[in-house]
């Protein structure tokens, strides 16, 4: 009876131990499991941090690349902007003076006039010549002497709102003022400021902000 009884025990012992052992061992592989698994989750939360903070930091170099490719285009289109109105400003202030001068003016028609008079007009026509009120009060008395010498009809009309004059024959208006002067001279500069500006926007390239 003692044997059976200690046996019984012996039994109950080693089931006893068996079991601990058995739920020790399902304890630690389930606590491995579980650290695997947090191991793993904080892997996946590193790395998506890391592609965010990448995307974030290509979204962010883009969006600086192209607000300084515009930045530099509109300071190009400024620049061009205020070189043209200091290039049509010396445009302006080197015409005006001759434009303004009565002894220039009367040089210069006198070429234009003598050469209708020399034309076959025959005196037929009249050769209508505006200018500034100031410059006709000095032209009056060059007129009338071109009156009688160039055998043309002379209409002088002191109208004209800025430097230069107007003139107008046989139908056909001739426009030299000073905004016209102006126009002229500005378009064979602006082709060379268009290049000149083109070859400094070209050296700042999309690529290379």
């Amino acid at each position: 009876m003692a044997d059976t009884i200690q046996e019984f025990v012996a039994k109950l012992q080693a089931d006893g131990v068996e079991a601990g052992r058995a739920a020790a061992e399902e304890l630690l592989a389930k606590t491995r499991r579980d650290a695997d698994e947090i191991i793993r989750q904080a892997q996946a939360r590193a790395k998506k941090t890391q592609q965010d903070a990448e995307t974030q930091a290509q979204a962010t170099l883009a969006k600086s690349k192209t607000e300084l490719e515009l930045a530099a285009r509109d300071t190009t289109l400024r620049l061009r902007e205020a070189l043209g109105r200091v290039m049509r400003a010396a445009l302006t202030a080197g015409a005006k003076p001759p434009l303004d001068d009565p002894e220039f003016l009367r040089r210069l028609l006198s070429d234009i006039i003598l050469q209708y008079a020399r034309a076959d007009l025959q005196g037929q026509a009249t050769f209508s010549l505006n200018v500034t009120p100031q410059v006709r009060e000095q032209l009056t008395a060059w007129a009338l002497e071109h009156l009688h010498q160039g055998n043309l009809g002379l209409d002088l009309r002191g109208t004209l709102a800025e430097a230069g004059f107007e003139y107008q024959v046989e139908g056909a208006k001739i426009e030299v003022t000073l905004t016209s002067v102006v126009d002229a001279l500005a378009d064979l500069v602006s082709p060379a400021l268009r290049e000149m500006l083109q070859r400094a926007a070209a050296d700042v390239k999309p690529g290379a902000l």
